[in-house]
């Protein structure tokens, strides 16, 4: 038991460091053996170095828009034993509400962002949590900032399970049918300004200036799906900065706090919201559904809250 918690430790530890490093990682890798190969005078050894940085490069200058044509999606990969111990750790667990037709496209409404929105990759851009049990034939894509994908460390990591940037155009290729029915596009719709408003007395929702995701499913006839974690704001504590920060800085396990806490998180999807294809929406058709997303947001958060120990918790959307 021991054992397993420090593997887990390590594991997400690796994973997290990973994560929000990567552009410090991907420099080192390059500039160490660099200075070190100029110290020994050992020059063939960079040509080498070189060579597969620059083969490398080609690789991505021919790959760059894949993250914005459905991913690179491997099953075998987002099976791997580690996710589970990954969601162990925790522990996470997915819960559903109503099974989803395959041959339906859907829009996953994430909430909150919490600091990292781990439970998001946990659950979706990986089997961890046997999602592909609980809805078969459905293909959950984590839509990321273009940023995740422009550094060696986390490229071809999220794209083989199935990440995609949460870019327009790789939106609507998604959901234009060019990769089948089935799709799930599964957005953090906070973002960041989410995350810096985060508090573990209060669950705040930035999504009132959100509608862009509610065009693009009447554009497309794609069903809206509301998606709450619980317990994910408490994988961090928010601690002052000497009051330059007004809601504090998330501060977990480790030197910098970089590590989350070990807390239950309860992933909730929600009963679909079923809608229309409108190819040119109106103002009053996206405000229209816009409204009805929100009630479902509300209506899944009071249903599940007192269930998953937040009784104390309030909702604030803004």
């Amino acid at each position: 038991m021991v054992c397993a918690r420090i593997i887990e430790f390590l594991l997400v530890t690796i994973l997290i460091t990973t994560f929000l490093f990567s552009p410090i990682i991907t420099f080192l890798l390059i500039i160490i053996p660099i200075i070190l190969l100029c110290l020994f005078k050992q020059f063939w050894y960079l040509f080498i170095i070189l060579g597969i940085c620059l083969i490398y490069g080609c690789w991505v200058f021919f790959d760059y828009h894949t993250d914005s044509k459905g991913g690179r999606w491997s099953d075998r990969f987002r099976r791997l034993c580690i996710w589970k111990k990954f969601a162990n750790y925790f522990p996470l667990k997915l819960i559903k509400s109503e099974d989803l037709d395959p041959n339906r496209n859907y829009i996953f409404g994430y909430h909150p962002h919490g600091a990292f929105a781990l439970s998001a990759f946990g659950n979706f851009a990986t089997d961890a949590t046997d999602f592909s049990i609980l809805f078969p034939n459905i293909r959950p894509h984590l839509m990321l900032l273009r940023l995740q994908f422009l550094f060696p460390c986390t490229r071809d990591l999220f794209l083989n399970l199935g990440a995609c940037c949460v870019s327009r155009n790789s939106c609507e290729y998604l959901l234009s049918g060019k990769c089948g029915q089935g799709n799930a596009l599964v957005i953090v719709l906070g973002g960041v300004p989410e995350m810096h408003i985060t508090r573990n007395d209060t669950m705040i929702f930035y999504i009132k200036r959100r509608k862009g995701f509610v065009k693009l499913a009447l554009k497309y006839g794609a069903s809206l799906v509301p998606v709450i974690s619980f317990g994910e704001n408490e994988l961090y504590e928010r601690r002052t900065c000497f009051n330059l920060i007004p809601n504090g800085i998330p501060c977990g396990r480790s030197i910098i706090g970089h590590i989350p806490l070990r807390n239950s998180v309860i992933t909730v999807v929600g009963k679909p919201i079923h809608v229309n294809q409108i190819v040119d929406p109106t103002a009053t058709d996206i405000d229209q559904l816009h409204n009805e997303y929100i009630q479902a947001i509300e209506q899944l958060f009071q249903a599940n809250k007192c269930q998953y120990g937040l009784e104390h918790v309030n909702l604030e959307i803004i």
